[in-house]
């Protein structure tokens, strides 16, 4: 090869496999400050666009957990409500008991009978007053559907409607004999308390399949991270190991660059 000031092939060469290193650096830098092997499509854009469609489908189920979670808010205020009721028909059976006294009269009867308007009020007032995001379950026949998965699946929360089911089953108690048919047997409370039992049963139920949901779809998640994980992530350690032998590299190969950018001053010996 014969030597030449226009054209230093040792320092091309030495540029070239720079320009190599700091390449291979800075993907590494890369890696190292996002922690991700493939954080764009630059990097690699099949598995970037694998990992987009993953991530979508985590932040999908993300919003259905958040539409359950509404869920299970509007059937807990409805069981509160039910809760509050059953305490209350405790006591309207207290207070017919004493007025199915043949003796209770006078003054005696008609506070009893205010008492009891005054249960049946509440009761009326915990029925229409447990809304949740403007929604009921247990004043209304209206059934309402969860969406329970990223396929546009459902679950369905039964609508209970206790106005019918239990308060307007409290009919007037002005007698005694009117407030002893009502807590006999197979009188009017009894059906109030049974079907008050059934309402309460199936709200559980409901609530219990939303919360399993929940749990299944958080499940499901953590899974496709993990997954999403195998495909970006990087492997911190060994970026860190390979970003210090870059660094020595990118030392070297400056260091002769230097090198070569000084051997055509040589040839000015060959003219003294």
């Amino acid at each position: 090869m014969s030597n030449s000031v226009n054209t230093n092939v040792g320092a091309m060469i030495a540029l070239k496999n720079l320009n190599n290193v700091s390449d291979s650096l800075s993907t590494t830098q890369k890696r190292i400050s996002t922690g991700l092997n493939v954080a764009d499509a630059y990097d690699d854009g099949a598995s970037y666009a694998v990992a987009e469609g993953i991530r979508s489908d985590v932040k999908a189920i993300g919003a259905v957990n958040e539409r359950l979670a509404v869920g299970k808010g509007m059937i807990d205020v409805a069981v509160k409500a039910g809760e509050n009721i059953s305490k209350s028909l405790q006591d309207v059976r207290v207070v017919l008991t004493k007025l199915a006294d043949q003796a209770l009269t006078g003054a005696d009867r008609t506070n009893y009978e205010n008492q009891y308007n005054t249960l049946k009020n509440d009761i009326d007032n915990f029925i229409k007053d447990a809304k949740y995001n403007n929604i009921t379950l247990i004043n209304s026949s209206a059934n309402q559907a969860i969406i329970s998965n990223v396929d546009g699946g459902n679950i369905t929360v039964t609508a209970q409607n206790l106005a019918s089911a239990v308060y307007s089953q409290l009919t007037s108690a002005s007698n005694y004999t009117a407030a002893a048919a009502l807590i006999a047997t197979t009188g009017a409370l009894a059906n109030a308390e049974g079907n008050l039992g059934q309402a309460m049963n199936q709200l559980a139920a409901d609530s219990r399949r939303i919360t399993n949901q929940i749990g299944f779809n958080n499940a499901i998640a953590d899974a496709t991270n993990t997954g999403l994980g195998a495909i970006v992530d990087a492997d911190l350690a060994k970026e860190s190991a390979r970003l210090q032998s870059l660094q020595v590299k990118q030392q070297l190969s400056s260091q002769a660059l230097s090198i070569a950018n000084q051997s055509p001053q040589s040839l000015l010996g060959l003219f003294r």
